[in-house]
C-alpha cells in the first residue's frame, strides 16, 4: 500500500475511533480480583450469609424475605411463612444429612416447611444429586416426615432456568428437530419425576430479590453491608449476564476497526521491526549510538559497548576475564571466573520500536564470587541509603536482585524512529550517571575483597 493510501486510511481509523464514546472499566469485584468470580463455594457462603437472619448484615430478614416472595413469583414453590415468624427460620449451608447428602443451602421453619437450594455457577448436577437429595428421607438430621408434604420445596439454582435458556434457543417442536428438543430437554430441565420436582431459579432473580430491598431501604441498612451485596451482584451480573456493560461494547467496537484494518496496522509494525532488526541483530545499534553519545556530557572513553543484539554498556573493570582482569570482550568473560556488570537496553524486544518503549537495567547475568560479594555490598544498608536517594530523584526502580539491580523504562516518540530511540538512549544513560558513580564504586570494593590473593590457588 502506498504512503498517501496507508495515511488515508489510517485518518479514517482515528476518526472511527474517536466517534467511540469514553467508558471507563468498572471496578472488579472482589470474587474477581481474587480470581475466584466463578468459585461456586464463594456464592454460596455469600448467599448464605445474606440470607441468614443471624448473621450480622443489618438487613434482618428482609433479604430471605424477599427471597421466598420472589422464589413464589418466579415458580410453583409458595413458601407460605409467617412474618412475625421469620425470625425463627434458620439457614444452614451444606446442612449433612445421615445418609451423608450435603445441599448447599437449607432453609428451614422447623415443622412447617424446608427449601432444599441446589447452587450452580458453571458445573452441572453431579452423581445424580437431586435424586438423591429426594429421595433422602432426611433433610440435615431431621426426618421429613415431620414437615407436612406440602412444606416440602426444592430448588435449583443456576445461572439460567430451563425456560430462559429454551427461550435463547428457540427450543419448540416447530423449529427444532425433535430429537434435538427432547435431548436437550432431556438433559436440562425435568427429564424424570424426580428432576420435577426440582423448581429453577436463576441467579439474576437473587440479584432482583435483593435489589428490591434496597432500592427502597432509604439508608436504612449498613453503608458496608450495602456495599458488599452490591459487590456480590456486581460478580453474579458480570459473570452470568447476556449483556455486556459499556465499557465491555466499547471495546468489542474498536476491536471490529482491529479486524477492519488489521492489514494497515500489521504494515506499521512490520515497518518498524524493518527498522529495529537489522540494528539489533547485526550490533547495528553501536554505531548510532555513539553518533548521539559524543554529544552526551557524560560520556567518556572509560564507557564501552558491545556490538551484539544484548544492548549492553558498561564502564571499565566492570567485565573481568577469568584471571580476574579488566576486559572489554564479553568473550573473555565466559567461564568460571568470569564476570560482567552491565547497563542494558532491551532493544533485541520487538516491542521496543513496536510500542515505543525502552527499557533500561543495570544487570549481572554471570555467577561468580565477584557478583555474590557485590549483591551483598549492593544490599547493604550502607549503600542502599545512598542508592534509593539517587534513584528515586531519577525515577529509577531499585530492585537490588541478584541477576537484574535497577530498572527504568522510557517512553520513545515512534514517528521519530529509528534516531528518537537513541536520542532516548542518550536520556536513560545521563540519568543513571549518579547510579553508576555509586555502583563503581560498590563494585571495586567487591573486586577487591573477592578477587583471591597471590598464595591462593
Amino acid at each position: 500500500m502506498g504512503g498517501n493510501e496507508l495515511k488515508k486510511e489510517l485518518r479514517e481509523l482515528r476518526r472511527s475511533l474517536q466517534a467511540i464514546p469514553e467508558a471507563r472499566e468498572p471496578p472488579k469485584p472482589t470474587l474477581r480480583i481474587l480470581g475466584s468470580a466463578r468459585a461456586e463455594q464463594y456464592w454460596n457462603r455469600l448467599l448464605w450469609y445474606f440470607l441468614n437472619p443471624d448473621q450480622p448484615h443489618g438487613f434482618g430478614a428482609d433479604l430471605l424475605t424477599s427471597f421466598l416472595d420472589k422464589l413464589a413469583q418466579q415458580t410453583t414453590a409458595d413458601v407460605e411463612y409467617i412474618h412475625r415468624h421469620i425470625d425463627r427460620v434458620k439457614v444452614g449451608m451444606e446442612v449433612s444429612s445421615p445418609n451423608d447428602n450435603r445441599p448447599d443451602l437449607v432453609i428451614r421453619s422447623p415443622s412447617n416447611w424446608f427449601v432444599c437450594i441446589e447452587c450452580k455457577v458453571d458445573a452441572g448436577e453431579t452423581n445424580d444429586q437431586l435424586t438423591r437429595y429426594i429421595q433422602d428421607p432426611y433433610i440435615g438430621n431431621e426426618l421429613k416426615s415431620t414437615y407436612p408434604e406440602a412444606g416440602h420445596h426444592y430448588v435449583y439454582l443456576s445461572k439460567t432456568t430451563a425456560s430462559d435458556a429454551n427461550t435463547e434457543l428457540h427450543l419448540t417442536k416447530e423449529t427444532a428437530p425433535t430429537s434435538f428438543v427432547d435431548d436437550y430437554l432431556s438433559a436440562n430441565s425435568t427429564a424424570d419425576e424426580y428432576h420435577k420436582r426440582f423448581v429453577d431459579l436463576s441467579w439474576g432473580h437473587v440479584v432482583d430479590a435483593f435489589t428490591d430491598v434496597v432500592r427502597f431501604s432509604r439508608g436504612q441498612y449498613p453503608d458496608r453491608s450495602v456495599s458488599q451485596l452490591d459487590d456480590f451482584h456486581a460478580n453474579i451480573n458480570k459473570v452470568t449476564s447476556m449483556t455486556d456493560d459499556d465499557f465491555t461494547e466499547r471495546q468489542k467496537e474498536k476491536m471490529q476497526f482491529l479486524d477492519e484494518y488489521r492489514s494497515e496496522i500489521d504494515e506499521l509494525f512490520e515497518a518498524a521491526e524493518a527498522l529495529r532488526r537489522p540494528l539489533a541483530e547485526d550490533g547495528e545499534w553501536v554505531d548510532m549510538f555513539r553518533s548521539v553519545a559524543p554529544d552526551c556530557e557524560v560520556w567518556t572513553d572509560e564507557w564501552h559497548c558491545r556490538r551484539d543484539k544484548w544492548g549492553c554498556i558498561f564502564q571499565s573493570g566492570w567485565y573481568r576475564d577469568n584471571n580476574w582482569e579488566p576486559t572489554t570482550d564479553h568473550q573473555e568473560t565466559r567461564g568460571g571466573s568470569g564476570h560482567r556488570l552491565h547497563f542494558t537496553h532491551m532493544i533485541r524486544k520487538e516491542r521496543s520500536f513496536r510500542d515505543g518503549v525502552l527499557k533500561f537495567e543495570l544487570r549481572s547475568s554471570t555467577n561468580n564470587s565477584v557478583r555474590s560479594v557485590f549483591n551483598n555490598l549492593y544490599n547493604s544498608e550502607r549503600w542502599q541509603t545512598k542508592l534509593d536517594s539517587v534513584c528515586d530523584e531519577h525515577g529509577i526502580t531499585n530492585k537490588g536482585n541478584q541477576k537484574t539491580y535497577t530498572t527504568a523504562t522510557y517512553d520513545v516518540n515512534q514517528a521519530g524512529l529509528p534516531e528518537s530511540y537513541f536520542e532516548t538512549l542518550e536520556t536513560a544513560f545521563s540519568d543513571h550517571q549518579e547510579l553508576a558513580h555509586l555502583v563503581n564504586q560498590i563494585h571495586r570494593e567487591a573486586v577487591a575483597e573477592a578477587r583471591p590473593s597471590d598464595g591462593d590457588t
